[in-house]
Formats: structure tokens, sequence, C-alpha cells
């Protein structure tokens, strides 16, 4: 990342676009490859969790059983906004979202770059994210100075967001692997679901994991009815259950990568079986940004014919 370079790394949760995230040049570079609007805030990424656990408000020291057992990990923490991250990072905004990846080869990149890295989703704004080499350099290629093949991403989703400024509470802005009772095994805050300063995390203010093609977001009970009425209105139809895979984080992780391989087979639509929200937040809260939304008979009928 010397000079200003952008370099397309690997995580466990989804391939990032990395650039010095104290030099203010090099990270609009990365808001202009990804199309992203400026007021949506970066994740910086450190090697060593002791750079985060500098950055905790003060009084923050409860937090520290939770950075111990959950980072390296898919978990972000919003801090106040250090003196050395630029507005071009931040948003704007008077916080900064922080983690530390549990990736050897996004580590190793770190410590290369011997400075913070932003490092949004390596993908053009609103679309999937990248899970995997192919769909990164799908993305990417041609526009940043690297690309590393770290294989796929294991986690297949983006981080949960926590903001921890407010003594004594915990917020989740952005749900992802790690749920609330992750959280509460090492963290005696009272945690929020809910709350009006979501805007502090990348992910919440704009659509985003869109393919090209409609997805579906189709009931247990109702996958019979939407998979015929698909089989009706397209000519290739892309489908997954949750018992197409071993367990409910196997079906998260292959989320995007669905997505990808859907649009390059130039399938009409995508059935994703819907999952309970408390089994899976994270997994539940890109289903639902992702789709069109929940099937019921009909719907792909009438939107078959709105697209004629």
């Amino acid at each position: 990342m010397a000079g200003g370079g952008l370099v397309v790394f690997p995580t466990e949760t989804v391939y990032g676009l990395g650039a010095s995230a104290v030099d203010p040049l090099a990270v609009q570079r990365v808001f202009q490859a990804k199309n992203r609007p400026t007021d949506n805030p970066l994740i910086v990424h450190f090697a060593d969790r002791m750079e985060v656990c500098r950055l905790l408000p003060p009084g923050g020291e409860d937090l520290l059983p939770l950075i111990e057992n959950l980072m390296p990990g898919p978990l972000t923490l919003v801090v106040p906004a250090p003196s050395w991250a630029p507005p071009v990072v931040t948003g704007g905004l008077d916080s900064l979202a922080v983690r530390v990846p549990d990736h050897d080869v996004a580590r190793r990149v770190i410590d290369a770059a011997g400075v913070p890295v932003a490092a949004p989703s390596a993908n053009r704004s609103g679309r999937p994210s990248p899970t995997t080499f192919l769909m990164a350099r799908h993305e990417m290629e041609g526009i940043v100075n690297a690309i590393v093949d770290g294989g796929a991403c294991r986690v297949g989703i983006e981080s949960t967001v926590v903001d921890v400024r407010r003594s004594g509470v915990l917020t989740i802005l952005r749900p992802g692997k790690i749920t609330s009772q992750d959280i509460a095994r090492y963290c005696e805050r009272t945690i929020q679901t809910h709350s009006e300063e979501s805007h502090r995390s990348p992910g919440t203010r704009y659509r985003h994991y869109n393919p090209g093609i409609p997805v579906y977001v189709v009931p247990p009970q109702l996958w019979e009815t939407a998979l015929h009425e698909a089989s009706d209105c397209f000519d290739r139809v892309v489908s997954r259950r949750l018992s197409d895979y071993p367990d409910i984080d196997s079906y998260a992780a292959d989320l995007y990568r669905t997505f990808w391989q859907a649009e390059q087979s130039g399938a009409g639509c995508i059935l994703m079986e819907e999952v309970p929200e408390g089994a899976a937040p994270g997994l539940y809260d890109r289903l639902k940004r992702s789709s069109e939304g929940i099937f019921r008979p009909g719907l792909l009928d009438m939107a078959s014919r709105c697209r004629q």
C-alpha cells in the first residue's frame, strides 16, 4: 500500500479493499474504486488487538475480556475517533469502526503495510461482497494495485458492528456471525440491538448485498410452491435451502458465492430459504437486505410480468 496503492486481501468475513487509513488520498481512491457514498464510514483493520485496546473510551476497561476472547474475529467496535483518523475514513463522524481480522494472510498484509488499513468490502457499492478470490478479481481487477489470493472466506458475511462509546451500554449496529449471546458471555454491559446511531456502521444506510438478479426469501412451508412458480416464470432458477448445508454457518458462508454463481450462470432469479432471526441474526439481515422481499404465492408471476 506504499505510495497510496490499493490492495484487495482476504479476511475471515469477506475480501477487503485496503488502503492506508492515515493517507486521505489513498482512502479517497477506495471510494472511487467502489463508487461508494463518501458519508459511509470505513472499518479500520489492525493486525494486533492491543491497537484496539488503546482506542477504547475512558472507562472502557470492562471491554477487555470481550476483545481478548472475540478478537481477532468477525467483530467491529465503534470507538471515539482518534486524532490520526482523517474525516474521509470516519465519514465525517466523531467515531471510528475498528477490528482485527481472524485471517493470517490479512494480518500479514496489514503488518507489511506498517499502518492501520481502511478496508471496506472489495465490491462495487451495493453489490454482494466477494468471498472468493475469483469474485474479488471479477469486481476489482484492473482498478487496484494487487489482489491477494487467500481462498474462500470461512464466515462469508460482514462482521458484527458494536458501538461501545457509552459507559455501561453496548449497541449492536449491524448483526453478523457474533451474536448478542456471544457478546454477553464476555461483557456485563446492557446490550441494545436497535439504535438511531446505526449510521456509524457501514452497511446500514444504503441498499447493500444485491446481485444483478432478483432474490426471494422463501418461508420453509412455501418452498415447493415457490420453486414451482419460479420454474414457470424463469428459464433458470438457482435455489438454496438450509438442508443443503451441514449447518447454518455453512449456509451463511455460501450466501454471496451463491449470488455470484447465479449471476454468472444467467439465472432469472434466486430462491433462498428463510432462517429464523434468532438463530442467525447476521444471515437473516443479509437475506432481508439483498432480497425483493418474502415470497408469497403469486409474487414471482407478478414480478415476471412486470419485467416483460
